[in-house]
């Protein structure tokens, strides 16, 4: 099974040879790396020069990281895509995991996800993305059969831990080119409801938050987080995408509580102590009402069950 490895990049010549170095480590040896080439205007084209022979080099007008994956796709033969960051690595038996768990789930399996490991700016351990998304399961790895009532609650790393059959992603559309940040967020729960996921357990990505880049600097800012995730749940809800009455009502409620936490961070950074007061006594009862849903019967634990070898 020809697997294609997209990896988008813009400015990145200190980080993109870990990247592609961790790409051409795979112990699956049928692949292809793609890297795209969002307009970066330092050396990383000269650095990428030196694999010119072993991997594809595509150039463009920066357009943004969804127009450069949906680039690279669109250039791949492979029928199991592969997407990784430029300041990220793998591990070398990634691919190979996660196309022998596809295999084994079948053809109903639209995509794979693993664990990842992120760090921090001074190279701590942050921690797991699955533990963030509160995703826990006994086994190894096997099969995620709700993956769309799941991330309609939580937010769960995407784009560099997941393998997608390319028929899963042709037919949900590819990235919303539209968007420059939570492009991932977004296909996630696209595909969610495409089939079931695969699920490995075990941290197969490393994720560095050391390096400068949109995403980053927007997870720093809750503000400006909170409002572009609303921005893409009320693209979700105002689609024809196929919702579950279940996680249709949650998507609701966060977005609901998205637009109250950007009310609350703006009023604490107005300035003037009503205000903020009011900000800290509005964003208390914001995480109350969250974690009394987290403890309600009604939120959606994960479903699965083990696929053995």
């Amino acid at each position: 099974m020809l697997v294609s490895i997209v990896i988008p990049t813009y400015n990145r010549e200190a980080t993109i040879v870990a990247a592609v170095e961790s790409a051409l480590a795979q112990t699956h040896r049928n692949l292809e790396v793609i890297v795209v080439d969002d307009g970066s205007v330092d050396s990383t084209l000269e650095v990428l020069a030196a694999y010119e022979n072993r991997i594809s080099i595509i150039r463009q007008a920066n357009a943004g990281p969804s127009a450069a994956r949906n680039r690279g796709v669109n250039a791949s033969r492979g029928e199991v895509i592969a997407f990784l960051d430029s300041d990220d690595q793998w591990k070398p038996t990634k691919i190979e995991r996660q196309v022998a768990l596809m295999k084994r789930g079948g053809s109903g399996m639209c995509c794979c996800v693993c664990n990842a490991r992120v760090m921090g700016a001074d190279g701590a351990l942050v921690g797991d993305t699955f533990d963030f998304a509160g995703l826990r399961f006994d086994f190894a790895e096997g099969e995620w059969t709700n993956p769309q009532e799941v991330l309609a609650t939580r937010f769960l790393l995407f784009n560099q831990v997941v393998a997608v059959r390319r028929e899963a992603f042709d037919r949900v559309g590819g990235f919303n080119e539209k968007l420059r940040l939570l492009e991932d967020y977004e296909l996630s729960l696209r595909l969610s409801s495409a089939g079931t996921w695969g699920v490995i357990r075990e941290p197969l990505v490393m994720k560095y938050n050391d390096t400068n880049g949109i995403g980053v600097e927007c997870m720093t800012d809750r503000e400006s987080h909170a409002r572009v995730r609303a921005e893409v749940i009320s693209g979700i809800l105002g689609s024809q995408y196929d919702l579950g009455s279940g996680a249709r009502s949650n998507l609701e409620r966060t977005l609901r509580d998205l637009r109250t936490e950007s009310r609350a961070v703006a009023m604490m950074r107005a300035g003037g102590p009503p205000a903020r007061l009011a900000g800290m006594m509005l964003e208390f009862l914001l995480r109350a009402r969250r974690a009394a849903r987290r403890r309600s019967p009604s939120w959606p634990a994960f479903r699965g069950k083990a696929i053995c070898v």
